[in-house]
This record gives structure tokens, sequence and C-alpha cells, in this order.
């Protein structure tokens, strides 16, 4: 069976064509139970953590400025997980470092069961962001290694769709089980669903083929665009000077991918803290939530299509747009119908962008660096995730939750024109002399 991107040099040819039913096929049976499968399940927990601990923060006396650094907290973990858990996954494996992204949730999620403050709360909502990004960060390099350029796009974005089918039974289910049984039942159920998902990982239920792709060095494609890449031993190239010799395109792709974090991070925070604002409980805001992830779930095959037919710029300039309108549109709703209205554009926007940020990323990652420079490029991007809840925790002390809705749909229009001038197109398509061009 043939998987896209586990090519010989002589092969390299292949990874520039267009993707046939038979090699999807064969990529998707590949990555469905070491990738997909784990995936789904950690999204559910994520989904539901997201959800749960501001409106947690809020019943344990804090203020919505509160509740918004108590989430900021997991910003702060994924951006102190990413780098290492980068370094980790080249030391160790793949499969090693997402066992432990795993672990950590379990251990996150029992502690946010019981904890009777909210110092607790924010310590283990830490934990929860140093557990996804540890998480999310293997599963990406092990994705690069396994699936070629002309895949990715719908690869990370299937994955991605998967992540928000999770993000949307999470919020959904959770919501109501809060508003049932209490905090401490839902945080446990995320806990077992973690520990599932950790049993799962440690049967290593790998294909034969994925088997063999990880005892392999990962293959240079001639179709990935590798600018500045150095020396090829990674052990003498330090992060320093892979950032010196990728700062052009850091400082411009990572500027987007830090505003659209920055954005749905802030989303992801704004939609229950608006909805207490309009005085429904939490059974009320999972339903709107879980409605906005549903239509965002719904975009994921759009997004791949969008990425490997037209070219990454369009998808993340539609994602950064529609977003920034969403939360344009919050800022004025006053009603459950129209705060419903406005999460859905805002979770049509994200769809549109669903993979997005991974598939950059792993297009301009270095084949022989490819764990540190992605783990450098979620530390930008995760950097958003911090600074989103932390400035939105600031303005809403100091001039009021709607003004903070306000800023970050500006940041997403500022993301949106730095993109639009500056982040080249990394999609290259085959004309029909055979080479490649931008599809701009």
């Amino acid at each position: 069976m043939w998987i896209p991107a586990i090519t010989l040099p002589h092969e390299a040819a292949q990874l520039t064509t267009a993707p046939t039913t038979d090699s999807r096929r064969a990529m998707y049976r590949t990555l469905l139970l070491p990738v997909y499968l784990p995936s789904f399940l950690m999204s559910v927990c994520q989904g539901a953590a997201l959800l749960l601990i501001p409106l947690y923060a809020l019943d344990l006396g804090g203020s919505p400025a509160v509740a918004a650094i108590i989430f900021a907290f997991r910003g702060l973990g994924n951006m102190l997980a990413d780098v290492p858990a980068g370094l980790a996954a080249e030391k160790f494996g793949d499969a090693r470092v997402m066992q432990a992204g795993v672990a950590l949730m379990i251990l996150a999620a029992t502690g946010c069961a019981f904890a009777s403050n909210l110092l607790q709360l924010g310590l283990f909502s830490l934990i929860i962001g140093l557990s996804m990004a540890t998480w999310l960060l293997a599963r990406l390099t092990l994705i690069s290694d396994l699936v070629a350029v002309n895949f990715r796009g719908q690869a990370l974005s299937t994955m991605a769709g998967l992540q928000r089918f999770g993000n949307f039974l999470g919020p959904l289910s959770t919501g109501y089980i809060v508003y049932e049984f209490g905090y401490t039942t839902a945080f446990m159920l995320i806990a077992a669903l973690a520990s599932t998902t950790f049993c799962l990982l440690m049967t290593r239920a790998m294909s034969a083929e994925t088997e063999a792709a990880l005892s392999e060095p990962a293959p240079i494609s001639a179709s990935s665009p590798q600018p500045h890449d150095k020396p090829k031993n990674a052990a003498a190239h330090p992060i320093w000077q892979l950032l010196r010799a990728h700062r052009s395109i850091l400082l411009t792709g990572g500027a987007v991918v830090f505003l659209l974090t920055l954005i749905r991070a802030a989303r992801t925070l704004l939609l229950p803290l608006w909805g207490i604002s309009l005085g429904l409980n939490a059974a009320e805001i999972g339903t709107i939530v879980g409605l906005a992830a549903g239509l965002d779930m719904l975009m994921f095959p759009v997004a791949g299509l969008l990425m490997d037919q037209l070219g990454r710029r369009p998808a993340g300039m539609s994602c950064l747009g529609l977003l920034s309108i969403g939360l344009l549109l919050l800022s004025c709703t006053t009603t459950p119908l129209t705060f419903t209205l406005a999460a859905c554009v805002a979770g049509l926007g994200n769809g549109l962008g669903s993979g997005i940020n991974m598939t950059l990323g792993t297009d301009f990652a270095p084949v022989q660096q490819r764990g540190h420079f992605l783990g450098v490029w979620r530390l930008i991007g995760d950097a958003g995730a911090f600074a989103g809840p932390t400035l939105i925790s600031a303005i809403t002390a100091g001039v009021g939750l709607s003004m903070s809705i306000l800023c970050a749909s500006a940041f997403g229009f500022l993301g949106l024109l730095i993109m639009a001038r500056f982040v080249p197109e990394t999609l290259k398509k085959q004309t029909p002399s055979g080479a490649t061009k931008d599809p701009n």
C-alpha cells in the first residue's frame, strides 16, 4: 500500500501530482488509529475543559476579568511546553510524547474536579495547556513525517475537523452535565475519556505501514519549500540559528498565526462570558457554543479543498475575515437568538481555517529540524492563546466586556491585512509541462 509521503528520492515527483482517490484512502487508513481517533477523543476533552474553566472560575467567586486570567493560564502552559515538546519529539519519538500529553490531561482534569479555589483552578488550567501543547506538537510532527505536501491540507483539515467535532460534543454534553450533576462530575468524565485515549495510544494501534514509516527518517520532499535550509546536522544547529535562518517567515507568517490564535482563544473565552452576561445558564451556553462548533466542524472539508486547490492564503484570509466579523457582531447582541447568530458566523469563519496554522507550519518547516521549527511555530501561536485572554482580562477590568470583544475583532482584521500583504503562498500547482507554480 502506498503512503503519500513515504517515497524514495527518485520518486519525489509523485508528490507534485494531484492527489488521487486511492492515495487519499491510503493516507486516511494510515492516520486513522494513531492520529485521527485519539485526536477526536482529546478534542472532546479540550472542548469540554475550555468551556468549563471560565464558568467554574465564575462559580468559585471570580469576576469576568479573573476568569479570563484563569483561562489565560492555559495559554501560558501552551507556551511553556511548545519548544520542549518539539525537542522531546525529536529525541524520544512522537508516540511517547503524545502519550505524555494525554497523561497530563488526566492529571489536570482530575485536579480541576477537586479544585476548591481559584488558585488551584489556575494551576490545573496551566497543566491543561502543557498537556495540549505536548499532544498537538507531537501529533503534528507525526503527520509531517507521514503526509506529502500535496495531501497536507486535506490531512490536516480532516484532523482539524475531527477536533472541531470534539469541540462540538464537549461543550454540548458537559454544559448539561454541569447543570444536572455539577463541575466535579464533568471534570471526572473528562479524565475518564483522556484515560481511554491513553490506553488506545499504549496499544500502539498502528498499521504496518505506519510502523515502517516511523522507523525511518523523514524524507526530504522535492515539492516542499525549504527556504534557508542549513546544515543537515540538527544537533549542531541550535534554536537561535534556526530563528535567524527563518526570521522572515517567522515574523510575517508568525504574526498571522499569533493573531489568529489570539482571536480564536478570545472567541473561546468570550462566548461563555458573554452568555453569562446575558443571563444564560451553563446548559444554554453549552448548547449555543455547541451549535457554533457544529457549523465550524462542517467546514473542514471545504477548508481542506480550499487550501489544496486555491491555496493557503485564501483559506487563512477567509478565516480571519469571518472570525473578526462574528466577534464584531457578538459585541452588539442582546438576546439569545442574536448571540447564537453571531457565534455561528464566528464558527463558520473558524471552520474555513481548519488546519491552516498546522498546514503553514509543516509547509515552512525545514525537514532536518522539523521538530525544532514546529515547536517555535507553535510557541508563536500559543503566545497568542496566552495574550488573548490576558488582554481581555485587562480590557474587561478597565472598560468592560463589550470593548474587549471589539478589540479582539480588530486584531483579527490586522491579521487579515498582514496575510494579504506579506505571507507567501506555499501551495505549488503543477503546470502542463510538469513544473510547479504559485496558484496566485
